[in-house]
């Protein structure tokens, strides 16, 4: 991989009073723009290694650097302001659910300015309009001034995404996007994801449970098992006989 965006290296976590770590030794390499999904069984460490490459999970060894800053270094205020270049989309949403749709767009760039502005919601009217129109192009562009807690899952979790990507970072982190949505609702998520990243020349590392939708939307494929990396190839390279070693069962139909 000639250009690196994302490089973590013998990257180990261990959650207190546990005896085993739940990642061992990962290596693992993101170009720019590259869309990788992360596949595995229950307790692979895939959340887990999402987590630990923003440091919301501390790594008890091995290095996890963005471009040319070494993350698992930084001591504070350096880390929160790398943590900007890293947008995230969580499972349960993560939004502010009292809060207005655009409102919890406009938090995505909260980092970005004093904590004075941000509380007062001083934001210019440059940013509302840009923050309306991302909202538009996901189809909540009726929604703007509604609270959070009043929309269906699927229209929270394109707010978390345009939170995310509104945050205008280098990586998105995105952590099992589609678990709680019907399966129709999952491919609209999952394409809409990957066309925004496209759109904004973002790379993405999207930690995934369902194989199908790895395969269809990824153009990369990495698998854990037991915390370490057992595959890393093209969905072409993900074969029954590779999902057997990923999962380790002999019925696939459980996937």
């Amino acid at each position: 991989m000639t250009d690196t965006l994302l490089r973590i290296q013998g990257l180990q976590v261990r959650y207190p009073g546990s005896e085993a770590d739940v990642l061992r030794g990962v290596d693992l390499r993101v170009a720019p723009r590259e869309f990788v999904a992360v596949i595995g069984g229950s307790g692979s460490g895939k959340s887990t290694l999402l987590r630990a490459i923003n440091r919301l999970v501390e790594p008890r060894a091995g290095s996890v650097a963005l471009r040319d800053i070494e993350v698992t270094a930084l001591k504070r205020r350096a880390l929160r302001q790398c943590r900007r270049r890293m947008g995230m989309i969580f499972q349960e949403f993560n939004l502010i659910e009292r809060y207005r749709v655009l409102d919890n767009v406009l938090l995505g760039r909260v980092g970005s300015y004093s904590t004075l502005r941000s509380f007062f919601s001083l934001y210019g009217s440059a940013m509302i309009d840009e923050a309306a129109r991302l909202l538009d192009r996901v189809g909540l562009g009726d929604f703007l001034d509604q609270r959070v807690d009043s929309l269906s899952g699927g229209q929270r979790q394109r707010v978390g995404i345009c939170r995310a990507v509104f945050q205008q970072p280098e990586l998105l982190l995105v952590d099992e996007p589609t678990s709680s949505l019907d399966p129709r609702i999952a491919v609209d998520i999952m394409q809409l994801i990957r066309d925004l990243a496209e759109e904004q020349g973002v790379a993405a590392l999207c930690n995934i449970h369902d194989v199908e939708l790895a395969r269809r939307f990824a153009s990369r494929i990495i698998a854990l098992r037991d915390g370490v990396v057992v595959h890393d190839g093209t969905a072409e390279t993900l074969d029954a006989a590779t999902l057997d070693r990923i999962y380790a069962v002999a019925d696939r139909s459980v996937l």
